[in-house]
């Protein structure tokens, strides 16, 4: 049965690779006609303009899979496909009752996906209240649609906790993307992470939707990867984000094998990178007295990058980083209080060795000034 239920999973990976990947050259295209192309200039490690709307791809290709799927689930199930995959296709005639949160899902990751297409073909002339104000819409559409935290007796207390999770970790892929296959990768390897807890719940459902997601990023990586050929666009950066927060709303971490809340600090580690990337950012743009939307470099893969490493080389560093904090975070929901203790105190560790480089990075700069 693992056997099909891999297969299963592979074919669902691959079809949304493969329809993202034959999408990406058609939204290069969308992106010049447009005139939406990333210049060179300061900050930037380009030397042509290159177009970036690759979350168009992103987006329709995993929309494809996704919805075409649960649509086809019921005929699939009793297909001859059933001889291919066996007992593992059984589960699937019961799409229906995963479909009002699968909605909300999609729905949300709609706004976000056209909040940030707004944002890259209007650039400055598109309010930044708007583009907040939109992203808080999406999060509320989840709320609805009952894709919301639950660990507090009060509802109010969760649902602002809900909203605050989805907006700030759909604004952290969005900064997170600032070097070359770096917000795409860090959520392909998350997402695997996530996949492996979704196996082991037996929940295919949320498998099925993390497959199609990775095969999505997959597709886009093959282009966007040092040295890349197309760039996400807030459309794709911000709709990778919301996808990722979405999906780890609907994932379940607390197991009777554990009566403390320590696995619900699984997510929070997964995306340990992408969070203290923005937290980092968000404080010296602060103590500079900058707006935070507005970029600089002082992002951990731009640190990375000024201790000598080449771009591809920091991308690959926070690919592992993002890997072996995950690793660790997949046993928090059946560990002891103790093994617990002991997985975040390596995430600890982790982090404390990443602010030491950032920091270092940053005296360096500094000398260099001086």
């Amino acid at each position: 049965m693992d056997f099909q239920r891999a297969l299963l999973f592979l074919s669902v990976l691959a079809a949304a690779a493969a329809v993202t990947a034959a999408l990406v050259p058609l939204s290069a295209v969308l992106a010049r006609r447009l005139g939406v192309l990333d210049r060179p200039g300061y900050r930037k490690i380009h030397d042509a303009p290159t177009p970036r709307l690759g979350g168009v791809a992103v987006f329709c290709g995993l929309l494809t899979v996704v919805v075409g799927g649960l649509a086809l689930m019921p005929q699939l199930a009793q297909s001859s496909l059933a001889e291919w995959f066996g007992s593992v296709l059984a589960p699937l005639s019961e799409a229906h009752r995963v479909r009002g949160k699968l909605f909300a899902v999609l729905a949300g990751g709609l706004v976000v996906f056209f909040v940030g297409l707004a944002d890259d073909v209007l650039g400055e002339r598109f309010p930044v209240g708007i583009k907040a104000a939109g992203q808080v819409a999406a999060a509320l559409i989840l709320v609805a649609g009952d894709v919301r935290v639950s660990f507090l007796p009060w509802d109010v207390l969760n649902i602002f906790i809900t909203l605050l999770w989805v907006v700030g970790i759909t604004n952290a892929f969005n900064l997170l993307d600032n070097m070359d296959g770096l917000s795409a990768g860090v959520a392909l390897v998350a997402s695997g992470v996530l996949l492996m807890n979704a196996w082991a719940l037996g929940e295919i459902f949320i498998a099925l939707l993390l497959c199609a997601f990775m095969g999505a990023l997959l597709g886009f990586l093959f282009f966007n990867f040092n040295p890349a050929s197309v760039f996400l666009g807030d459309c794709g950066s911000l709709f990778i984000g919301y996808t990722m927060a979405s999906v780890m709303l609907l994932e379940r971490y607390v197991t009777r094998a554990d009566s403390s809340l320590f696995p619900l600090l699984m997510p929070v580690v997964v995306l340990a990178v992408p969070i203290m990337d923005t937290a980092t950012v968000v404080v010296i743009r602060l103590r500079e007295g900058r707006p935070i939307y507005v970029g600089d470099a002082n992002h951990l893969s731009h640190r990375l990058v000024k201790l000598g490493l080449s771009r591809r080389a920091a991308v690959l560093v926070l690919y592992m980083t993002t890997l072996c904090l995950g690793i660790g975070a997949k046993f928090l929901p059946d560990a002891t209080f103790f093994e617990s203790v002991l997985i975040l105190v390596q995430t600890a560790g982790f982090i404390a060795l990443l602010l030491v480089l950032m920091y270092i990075g940053r005296e360096q700069r500094a000398e260099v000034r001086a």
